[in-house]
């Protein structure tokens, strides 16, 4: 027990803020670093830590006010400069029209019979300096205008390009969730997108496989 708090009590109030959480994103529009703040604030109080600073006996300050404050400046003071240059790239990315112009680009690379694979490709590389869900509203007329050429399923197609979109958002720095992982616990970033790249290329190919032999086939009989 530190602090006066109890384990058990802690683990209890994650599990809320997460569910709070979730509900906050998917369920209402409150904007998404409000959710966090708000699941926070349910996460300590529950776990009984005291909402106002007190001085703890060593001399340190406790509460979940100072939780939040030093938390937020510590890791937005070792990763904040990368998430401003990686946005920066993004928004070039996507206003020059670069996104469409690779996603082109693996559609002729790749040849007749391999979207997904061109597809997924495009998503698992727009995705690491765009947000997944800018890209997605990118590139999804693209998937629209093949299926309606190849006659493929525009889901199959959809789920491709958002696996890609998803995968290495959630996995490789600069998008700002893997970069927080590297601060809070000092992770080399260079070496930290090199092993995540690795990890998300047997994902991809995964989702790729799901998407062309399964999901693709399925909806084209269930629609017959």
């Amino acid at each position: 027990m530190i602090g006066g708090l109890s384990g058990d009590r802690m683990l209890l109030g994650l599990a809320i803020g997460i569910i709070v959480l979730i509900f906050l994103v998917l369920k209402t529009k409150v904007q998404a670093f409000l959710a966090l703040i708000i699941s926070t604030i349910i996460v300590g109080v529950v776990g009984g830590m005291p909402l106002t600073n007190i001085t703890l006996d060593d001399g340190k300050t406790f509460g979940i006010i100072n939780s939040i404050t030093t938390g937020f400046g510590g890791t937005l003071g070792s990763i904040g400069i990368i998430i401003g240059f990686g946005v920066m790239m993004g928004q070039i990315f996507e206003v020059t029209g670069a996104a469409k112009r690779m996603a082109f680009t693996f559609l002729k690379l790749f040849g007749k019979k391999r979207e997904e694979e061109a597809l997924a490709l495009t998503g698992f590389l727009v995705s690491i300096p765009i947000f997944c869900d800018s890209g997605f509203v990118v590139l999804s007329p693209i998937a629209k205008a093949i299926s309606k050429a190849t006659k493929k399923s525009v889901i199959g197609l959809g789920v491709a390009l958002a696996a890609g979109l998803v995968i290495t958002h959630s996995l490789v720095p600069p998008t700002p969730g893997p970069l927080g992982v590297c601060g809070i616990f000092g992770v080399d970033v260079g070496k930290f997108i090199l092993m995540t790249i690795v990890l998300a290329i047997p994902m991809a190919i995964a989702c790729i496989a799901y998407a062309r032999l399964y999901l693709s086939k399925k909806i084209l009989s269930d629609s017959q």
